[in-house]
């Protein structure tokens, strides 16, 4: 690229500033300005506002002396000297009454006005109004009208992120990939101006293209985020599955424009989706296509722990000198290391932890039924291994592979659900996915790893590559339980083993000399003690974490590590908050458990429960009114 010239201005054509008002301190007519100047929909109760004019009147939300001046004669369709109209100002300054009250005196809902000859609902976009937007659009307002710039509504609430209006504005019909007057999709403004990641992607999910080119610089979304260093909305336009290989009108795609912006994280992550060349296929090219191929990644990355983790006790276990064993030691280290420079990913950290827990069962299962099996005859301990291997399995596949209580939504009512929250003044962040495009119910989370919300959320567990949540929270400590029996069983019969096969002397021998015996009699079944001993302490303590924040405490994981965001949870002094109905019944609502009528466990959908109102049908309400009025989820 040549260094002289710039592919990219400082920044691309937008709309400018709304300009002057008239009079007081309401000079400045910068959105940013006139906001902070003037509380939002708060009339000026301080000053004397009889001696205002109308425009100064309605930028301060002084009703009665603007119905005055109405009254007196005023036409509220008259652009002051500024070419700014009386709904220009009450939509810029959130007066919603001041609207209402000029529209039914006749004022035109899409007049043009101000140097970009935009409409009210242009500017009440821009400053992030939405209460604003849904009232003009209530009445009739057209959010597809261009300004003298060639901006939509649509385009204005991408380009200052404001996630909610733009939800909005598509959900009433507006097509995510309208263009402006440069060939700007909203997407394209999102990536270029909007570090946060919530516009983008719910622009995404609501069908916007990522590989459509802007008509002057034939830049993609990829390309203006790559040019600002926007790594969110990067890593949002990859996982969309954007095309890096695009070029625009230079002749550059955006792992190019990265480069010459020495962005490393940047090139990283683009060469780790295209698969491309690394130090060690340049010099095995032969290498290169299984680089490339993402399905052979992913099967490397599957088979690697269970190569890995034979190869680790089968080494000690031949019988073959030290040193030849030292060797393969060494050997084995450099194609482990090799392999994963060259096939491993940024899905390793999702596909290693489950295919470890396989690999380890997998041996664990081997080894006692060729080592340990044989050399213990007691029918209990049998009888204890194999009823708590069966019960590991069934709960292992019901936390893996049942739904952790995911909320779903088709595409119309993701759309009907934005309206419906927008005009009812409740549609902000806190209460709405902005990826799953749903309103969020009390207890539930969006997963990063899934890309999914998942009611009455615990947290994602990689070792049964799914979330906990309330689909699948029981059968996930259920599994936890049976697995720490059949692991404690497994240490059993491997003393049995032990004792048995290595002629063992503690008394004579001393620690020393007796673990030496133990290490020299089977490498491999020490190997795998090892390994069973480590998963029946860490899983131990999970087993005993998860049974005592349901049991006792009455929360999730995800509440327990995230207690000073959830006002829910704050209980005044002598209470509890109000999923804690103490450990006995927290048992009984959690295991579901009716005893054949003897217990009554409060049985709620957690996938629609989206209030602390816990009087539905078929759920027992467990929290006065007084109680549940201290409490307010956010």
């Amino acid at each position: 690229m040549n260094p002289t010239m710039k592919p990219y201005p400082t920044q691309p054509m937008a709309p400018l500033e709304p300009t002057t008002a008239a009079g007081g301190p309401m000079v400045n007519s910068n959105p940013a300005m006139l906001a902070r100047d003037t509380p939002e929909s708060k009339p000026l109760t301080g000053p004397d506002t009889s001696n205002f004019d109308i425009v100064k009147a309605t930028q301060y939300g002084a009703v009665e002396r603007v119905k005055e001046l109405v009254e007196d004669g005023y036409d509220v369709r008259e652009p002051d000297n500024e070419n700014v109209t009386l709904l220009h100002w009450a939509a810029i300054n959130n007066r919603l009454d001041l609207v209402k009250y000029f529209v039914a005196k006749g004022a035109i809902i899409d007049q043009l006005g101000g140097d970009l000859n935009s409409t009210a609902l242009h500017w009440a976009t821009r400053q992030g109004h939405l209460p604003m937007v849904v009232v003009l659009m209530q009445y009739g307002a057209d959010p597809s009208i261009r300004d003298a710039e060639g901006c939509s509504c649509v385009h204005l609430a991408c380009q200052f992120g404001h996630t909610a209006i733009a939800g909005y504005l598509i959900a009433r019909g507006q097509d995510p990939n309208i263009v402006d007057g440069n060939g700007m999709t909203p997407l394209m403004w999102s990536c270029y101006k909007t570090f946060a990641v919530d516009p983008t992607r719910l622009l995404l999910t609501l069908g916007a293209s990522p590989n459509l080119q802007d008509s002057h610089y034939k830049n993609t979304a990829l390309h203006w985020a790559s040019a600002t260093g926007n790594s969110s909305a990067v890593a949002a336009l990859l996982h969309a599955n954007a095309d890096t290989y695009i070029e625009n009108a230079r002749k550059e795609t955006p792992l190019d424009i990265a480069m010459a912006r020495r962005n490393g994280y940047l090139v990283m992550r683009f060469k780790e989706q295209r698969g491309e060349e690394i130090p060690l296929t340049k010099k095995v090219p032969f290498l290169q296509p299984f680089r490339q191929d993402k399905v052979w990644r992913k099967r490397v990355m599957q088979a690697s722990p269970f190569i890995i983790l034979f190869v680790i006790g089968l080494i000690p276990d031949l019988d073959i000198s030290v040193w030849v064993k030292v060797v393969a030691a060494f050997l084995t280290y450099g194609a482990i290391y090799f392999c994963t420079k060259l096939f491993f990913d940024k899905r390793y950290s999702s596909i290693l932890p489950i295919t470890v827990c396989l690999a380890t069962k997998m041996y664990l299962y081997m080894t006692m039924f060729v080592y340990l099996w044989p050399t213990f005859e007691n029918i209990w301990l049998r009888a204890w291994f194999v009823l708590s291997s069966a019960s590991m399995w069934y709960y292992f596949y019901k936390s893996w592979k049942n739904d952790a209580g995911i909320i779903k939504s088709s595409e119309e009512d993701k759309k009907r659900t934005i309206i419906e929250l927008a005009e009812s003044g409740s549609l902000n962040i806190e209460r709405f996915c902005t990826t799953c495009l749903v309103k969020r119910p009390i207890r539930s989370k969006h997963c990063s790893y899934c890309d999914r919300c998942v009611a009455k959320f615990d947290h994602h567990c990689p070792w049964v590559d799914n979330c906990v949540g309330a689909g699948n929270h029981r059968s996930f400590i259920l599994y936890l339980g049976s697995l720490v029996g059949a692991l404690g069983a497994w240490l059993v019969a491997a003393v049995f083993y032990f004792q048995s096969n290595c002629s063992l002397n503690l008394d004579e021998n001393g620690f020393w000399i007796t673990l030496g015996q133990i290490l020299s009699c089977s490498p491999w079944v020490v190997w795998m003690t090892l390994n069973d001993g480590l998963y029946f302490i860490w899983v131990t303590t999970l087993f005993v974490c998860q049974t005592y924040q349901v049991l006792y405490l009455g929360v999730t994981t995800n509440e327990r590590m995230n207690i000073g965001r959830y006002a829910h949870l704050h209980a005044k002094k002598g209470q509890n908050h109000p999923f804690d109905r103490g450990v006995i019944r927290n048992t009984i609502d959690f295991c579901g458990c009716g005893c054949f009528g003897l217990c009554r466990p409060t049985i709620l959908d957690w996938t629609k429960q989206y209030s602390m109102d816990f009087n539905q049908p078929e759920s027992t309400n467990f929290v006065d009114s007084k109680t549940r009025e201290n409490f307010q989820y956010v």
